[in-house]
């Protein structure tokens, strides 16, 4: 391992012969041992005594035979920084040498000479090439010598280790107050979390785990400050595997009759698993030491790391988002496109205290508040008021600006466990059975209400089919024209999923279909664990998952026509969204006879619709279907704003006179 430390100096500083007595400078050797054959850096850092910045550097280099090798070197200065790269000939000699900085400011010079080991490679061995020393960009790092694991992050960082464990990312869970189905206690992935792809993170263990940034996996007990590992996000040189532990072994024979031995990770009596560099991933030469002095914040190929390959693949799971996002072509995604936006996801995304902005459709917890597009984009978007009419509204600006997703890669639409397909790069690359998936690229989304709030499916909870016989374990909360929600694109996940005979989601142990290609060992491992008995079905199962990444260029945006015909009334399939489906044309009598409010009259429906939006007419008063009743018996109704009065066939023109909404009185199918 390299190390850097600030150096005990060894001589005397001279006060004669022009140089200054009272200024003194930090020296420095990265690696403090150097190695023949490779490089060193040789550092020197002016102390606040002398007048920044430094005018003039020069370094003397004396081998262990005192042999001058660098004599008035020139030193590349910056501020109060003088650094000189040196690379040791393999045939110099090992032991004590020296070298000294000499160091100008405004008005004086400065000598100072400090000793450094140098070493010969290990007998027999090629030294490793050494990768190009990287300068910290934080002054401070400078001081790292060693790497002991998450302690040195935190030796400085406590505060920030301490938010991390509260935050998603460390606990895997969080409160749940935008879900329908719940009263807002803590769920996610570690709580009660299933999802469509790979099932339930808890009994996948290692599976999953490797993405996560708790350092010891996701043990039983609530996490420590030194589990925080804080390389997962601050250094995207960063590798780490898990500790295969020989003896934590599974023997199986899978459904081609083939025994197999699966290894697993190392694991302790608390269920801590052990991770460690790994340096097959990284850049030949680097270090750990390396690594820790040259973190950063975030950016988009840090997050990348797990949310690019979610789902067991690039581009798998979420639609919206692969390995390609870090880098973007325009039409990818504008945002994120160097000759785009060039923004990074944190730009949307951070919040203080390492909390994570913004929750899907299909996400439990939510630890701050989702971005928006108008964050960004204050002020009416567009200069055609027409169009922000739309953005105004109902219509959600991805609608536009989305228009199709797995732009960088297919992504999954379906699996199905059933049909077990090998797959060499699933169990650490021991190679796994996985569900046969069914992937598209350039893919058009479908369209649903949404409004910020939405039912997923937590483990224990009754479930039921829908009106298709489809078990919705993700959907999206809202309804047309109720002044909340507003349409969104989605990608829509199918899968098999087992139905216990009670009525809930058995979460199989995957790791056994992983192993065998067996879901329904999987599935009766999954019952042992749960404490189920009885019987099962296989049914199936779809999730909403909302896209919201890939925006792209302005100029792509659709036309008018694209959506709409000039009959008002365009079929749902003719144009971009299911007009018909989304309850567009979906009107009580009296609205299509425009006789509710006043006499029969006929207008063109854009004039219809701009003269009614301009009297500030909600779209829910015209755009729903027959009333089914009224929201609390008629008698209370009307005193419930003002004092009871007798209906007058008048009485829904000044409801709507004064803005009052149907849905504050009458209840819709």
């Amino acid at each position: 391992m390299r190390h850097v430390v600030n150096a005990v100096i060894l001589l005397a500083l001279m006060s004669s012969g022009g140089y200054a007595a009272d200024n003194s400078m930090n020296m420095s050797t990265t690696p403090e041992v150097a190695v023949t054959g490779q490089s060193v850096t040789l550092q020197c850092i002016a102390d606040e005594q002398f007048q920044l910045p430094i005018k003039w550097a020069s370094i003397v280099i004396t081998d262990a035979q005192a042999t001058r090798v660098v004599n008035r070197g020139s030193m590349e200065i910056s501020g109060q920084e003088a650094r000189y790269d040196y690379v040791i000939p393999a045939d110099s000699p090992p032991g004590n040498w020296k070298f000294k900085c000499i160091i100008r400011d405004q008005s004086s010079r400065t000598r100072q000479t400090q000793t450094f080991s140098v070493i010969l490679p290990p007998a027999g061995e090629q030294p490793p090439p050494e990768l190009e020393y990287e300068e910290p960009t934080i002054a401070a790092h400078r001081s790292i010598t060693e790497y002991t694991g998450p302690a040195t992050c935190i030796r400085c960082h406590a505060g920030e280790a301490a938010d991390m464990l509260e935050s998603l990312h460390m606990k895997w869970s969080g409160p749940t107050p935008e879900l329908v189905n719940t009263s807002g206690e803590e769920l996610g992935k570690a709580i009660g979390g299933i999802n469509t792809f790979c099932t339930y993170a808890m009994s996948s263990k290692g599976a999953c785990f490797s993405c996560h940034v708790r350092s010891d996996g996701n043990a039983p007990h609530p996490p420590e400050v030194t589990d925080v590992d804080c390389l997962m996000c601050h250094s995207d040189r960063y590798q780490r595997k898990f500790v295969s532990d020989p003896d934590n072994t599974e023997d199986v024979v899978n459904i081609l009759g083939e025994r197999k031995t699966y290894i697993f990770g190392k694991v302790d009596e608390q269920g801590n698993y052990f991770t460690e560099p790994d340096f097959d991933k990284m850049e030949p030469g680097i270090s750990m030491v390396n690594v820790a002095r040259t973190v950063h914040l975030p950016t988009s190929a840090s997050c990348l790391r797990c949310h690019a390959k979610a789902g067991g693949g690039d581009w798998t799971k979420r639609g919206d988002m692969g390995l390609s996002s870090a880098d973007p072509t325009v039409d990818e995604d504008f945002h994120l496109a160097r000759d785009g936006a060039d923004m990074s996801c944190v730009n949307c995304h951070a919040a203080p205290g390492h909390k994570i902005a913004g929750r899907g459709i299909d996400l439990r917890q939510t630890e701050a508040e989702s971005p928006r597009c108008q964050s960004c984009h204050i002020g009416p978007p567009h200069d055609s008021a027409e169009l922000n009419r739309h953005a105004e509204g109902q219509v959600s600006c991805q609608v536009c600006h989305i228009r199709e997703f797995a732009k960088g890669g297919p992504t999954e639409m379906s699996r199905d466990w059933t049909n077990p397909v090998w797959n060499q790069a699933f169990c650490s690359g021991q190679g796994g059975f996985v569900g046969e998936e069914h992937k598209q690229q350039f893919v058009k989304p479908e369209y649903v209400w949404f409004d910020r709030t939405s039912y997923v499916y937590n483990l224990g909870e009754l479930i039921e089919p829908d009106e298709r016989g489809v078990y919705p374990m993700a959907r999206a909360h809202g309804r047309p024209f109720d002044g909340f929600s507003s349409i969104v694109p989605i990608k829509r996940h199918f899968t098999v999923m087992p139905l216990h005979e009670s009525g809930q989601i058995i979460p199989p142990v995957i790791m056994w279909m992983f192993m065998t290609g067996d879901f329904d060992l999987a599935v009766e491992k999954g019952m042992e664990e749960q404490g189920l008995s009885g019987n099962y079905t296989l049914v199936e199962a779809d999730a909403e998952m909302l896209i919201t990444h890939g925006v792209e260029p302005k100029e792509k945006a659709p036309s008018c026509v694209e959506c709409h015909d000039n009959s008002g009334r365009t079929p749902d399939g003719a144009g971009i969204l299911p007009l018909e489906t989304l309850g567009y044309h979906n009107f009580a009598s009296e609205v299509q006879s425009c006789t509710l409010c006043h006499e029969q009259k006929s207008l063109g429906w854009q004039a219809m619709h701009q003269e009614h939006r301009s009297e500030d007419i909600s779209c829910g008063s015209c755009h729903s279907g027959e009333p089914t009743g009224f929201v609390k018996p008629q008698r209370q109704l009307c005193s419930t704003c003002h004092d009871n009065k007798s209906w007058r066939e008048e009485g829904h023109k000044k409801h709507l006179e004064k803005n009052i909404d149907c849905l504050s009185c009458h209840t819709f199918s």
